[in-house]
């Protein structure tokens, strides 16, 4: 199984991409850009920015909110953790994983040292996201997050590692094959780490964004180390009897390689929240009529969906934004009491707003075996039904939210998500890096800087 997807990643990297791919990579760059500046400006990030300024200038990639470079390395463990900072990073749905947030970090800090032409580093992006998305399914997906290990962070690693892998052979003018992704895979498996355990707590839940600067960190080490010919790894990285399926995942699946490549399976978010809960959102729009229902009519709110929400997602008081991020009925009350694109409405400030608990607390969960048999885990349908003071109830269930790849979002909202960084030079920043982005002279590191430092 791992020697197939080589092969055909291998086949994916060594082909050029179509205007199609071309133009659905630099989307999900320029959604990724967007997202990491605004988590650039969460306390975390900034405190992760100032650890990293001991490693000024140990190497030539610039470290995003900060004015210096450093090791490729160092600088994707910035960018992934910006990345993921504020729930609105893009979504491959099979394995509930973050690929952006992970493989971008990991292969525009190398591309960036290196000075590679941007479509070297689109072609790498899209050998990155297959890697991904197929070794995270033929593990078993989903089944990742039921043991207890977050996919990001995991199946982040071996993405990351192959688009730096790529990156590393086209840079000394060779070619990718599948021994070389093999092995790198096979140390991006003794480096898969990132614990759910922050799903179930009030608080301690801002590691989480870690975890995706984790995986890129971990995929550009895993490429330098199968560049050492003395430091080997194993080969049978899906299905070795203490492989990726076996430590992380569940059940070994035949995954076949799509008509199109993932990066056109990856949806984007307009909300600041678990993916699991867009579809919750657009059904609430439905059944208020766009919001406007005033909450004090409101007696209960009932989600039906899979039983991950149960057992990861009813925290009603939570005590950091990454967990109000993660509790449906801080979710449903946010987006009710303040509308679905507040980003602000999950921050510190927020976890006491009476306007968000009292709608909390008439949230329930009812479990749907049909919505489960049907469509989980790779589309996260998921119903509302509104009961009213007078007795009447309203009911809708959406399975595709806005911005999967059924309902995708166009290049102007994505640009609009940039709201959330509160800034009024957002429209002037958003351009210019929009410019960039279609621009094909501009190689990885004009790419990068104008990231690192785009009011210049």
């Amino acid at each position: 199984m791992t020697d197939a997807i080589a092969s055909h990643v291998t086949q994916v990297a060594s082909t050029p991409l179509g205007n199609a791919d071309v133009e659905g990579v630099r989307l999900l760059l320029l959604d990724n850009f967007i997202v990491s500046l605004w988590g650039a400006t969460r306390p975390w990030t900034r405190q992760i920015v100032a650890w990293t300024r001991r490693f000024a200038g140990t190497g030539d990639s610039p470290v995003l909110g900060g004015d210096w470079c450093a090791d490729p390395s160092v600088a994707a463990l910035v960018h992934g953790t910006a990345a993921h900072s504020c729930e609105l990073d893009d979504t491959h749905d099979e394995t509930l994983s973050h690929p952006g947030s992970a493989v971008i970090p990991a292969a525009l800090a190398v591309a960036a040292g290196q000075d590679a032409s941007q479509a070297d580093l689109l072609r790498a992006l899209a050998a990155g996201y297959e890697a991904m998305a197929l070794l995270g399914a033929s593990a078993g997906g989903m089944d990742t997050v039921h043991r207890g290990f977050h996919p990001t962070s995991v199946f982040g690693a071996f993405g990351a590692a192959t688009a730096c892998t790529c990156l590393h052979a086209w840079d000394r003018g060779e070619v990718v094959t599948p021994d070389r992704l093999i092995s790198a895979w096979g140390h991006a498996l003794s480096q898969a780490s990132g614990s759910m355990q922050f799903s179930v707590e009030p608080v301690g839940g801002e590691v989480k964004r870690v975890h995706a600067g984790l995986g890129a960190r971990n995929g550009v080490l895993a490429a330098e180390f199968a560049l050492l010919p003395a430091v080997t790894a194993p080969r049978h990285v899906v299905e070795g009897p203490y492989g990726l399926a076996a430590s992380f995942g569940g059940a070994l699946r035949s995954v076949a390689p799509a008509d199109r490549l993932q990066v056109h399976n990856i949806s984007l978010k307009p909300y600041a929240c678990c993916r699991l809960f867009h579809s919750t959102i657009d059904a609430l729009r439905e059944v208020t009529q766009g919001f406007s229902v005033p909450p004090q009519r409101i007696a209960t709110i009932t989600i039906s969906g899979p039983q991950l929400i149960a057992d990861q997602h009813m925290l009603r008081r939570p005590e950091g934004s990454m967990a109000a991020q993660y509790s449906a009925p801080f979710i449903v009350g946010a987006t009710l009491a303040h509308g679905p694109r507040r980003y602000d409405a999950y921050s510190d400030e927020h976890l006491r707003d009476p306007a968000i608990l009292e709608i909390a607390d008439k949230v329930q969960f009812e479990l749907s075996e049909e919505l489960t048999r049907l469509y989980y885990p790779n589309r996260f349908a998921t119903g509302v039904c509104i009961r009213f003071t007078d007795g009447s109830e309203r009911k809708a269930v959406v399975v595709d939210s806005a911005g999967t790849p059924r309902r995708p979002l166009s290049k102007e909202q994505v640009l609009a998500k940039g709201d959330g960084l509160g800034t009024g030079e957002w429209a002037s920043i958003g351009a210019r890096l929009q410019a960039c982005l279609w621009d094909a002279s501009q190689g990885a590191r004009s790419l990068a800087h104008r990231l690192a430092r785009p009011a210049a």
